[in-house]
């Protein structure tokens, strides 16, 4: 049977990862034909994130970098063709995988969660945050030619058609802008998505917007 491969990447996300994993939609991807891998890629967690993943029977892998040397760590190990990244803080609907994955059977090589096209739910995203991620959006497609809504999605599956983890252009939370750069010249789909607030404090600052927007830049014209 074939696997479809959650990879959530976290640090400290005990307030959001229960819930994360009980809504991976298992018994619709079975019908689907379908098995479904689980790997949780932990950053150093401090608060019980690991021992609340593995009382749920979850595989965890140890990291010692950013989150993009986590997800790098986790392509390392998983066994599906379809690989997906999700976050941990229970911001994004776990049950969308299964039409995400329609998506890529119909001949997406990647498709994006848009919360853009969607619903942002009251208090889940700052004003500053939806600006800038407009921003980065625009950028990535005015660079790359892509016509996406959502850059910086925490939600995205793609195919992993032998891809080399460490060839992904990215070093910490520009993971997403790594992944475009590397299939920006593929099919890329996206699916309306909701947008909750986070569980847990937000581990993003203001600098990770200029380091997105360095790398789409430097991987451009390198």
């Amino acid at each position: 049977m074939d696997v479809v491969s959650v990879i959530i990447p976290t640090l400290n996300e005990r307030e959001g990862i229960e819930e994360v994993i009980e809504d991976l939609p298992e018994k619709e991807l079975l019908e689907r034909g379908y098995d479904l891998e689980v790997l949780v890629v932990d950053g150093g967690s401090s608060d019980g994130t690991v021992e609340i993943s593995q009382s749920l029977g979850i595989e965890v892998i140890h990291s010692n970098g950013g989150k993009a040397e986590g997800v790098k760590d986790g392509l390392k190990n998983v066994e599906g063709e379809l690989v997906f990244l999700i976050d941990g803080d229970g911001t994004y609907p776990a049950e969308k995988i299964c039409p995400m994955v329609k998506e890529l059977e119909d001949g997406s090589s990647m498709v994006l969660g848009s919360r853009f096209e969607g619903e942002i739910y009251d208090g889940a995203m700052s004003i500053k945050n939806k600006i800038g991620n407009k921003i980065l959006t625009w950028l990535a497609n005015s660079l790359y030619g892509t016509e996406v809504s959502d850059l910086c999605t925490g939600l995205r599956g793609f195919k992993h058609d032998g891809l080399d983890p460490e060839k992904i252009p990215s070093k910490g939370f520009e993971i997403e802008a790594g992944l475009h750069c590397v299939f920006s010249q593929r099919v890329i789909s996206e699916i309306p998505i909701e947008y909750k607030e986070r569980k847990g404090e937000s581990k993003l600052v203001t600098f990770d917007g200029f380091k997105i927007a360095f790398r789409l830049i430097r991987e451009k014209f390198s």
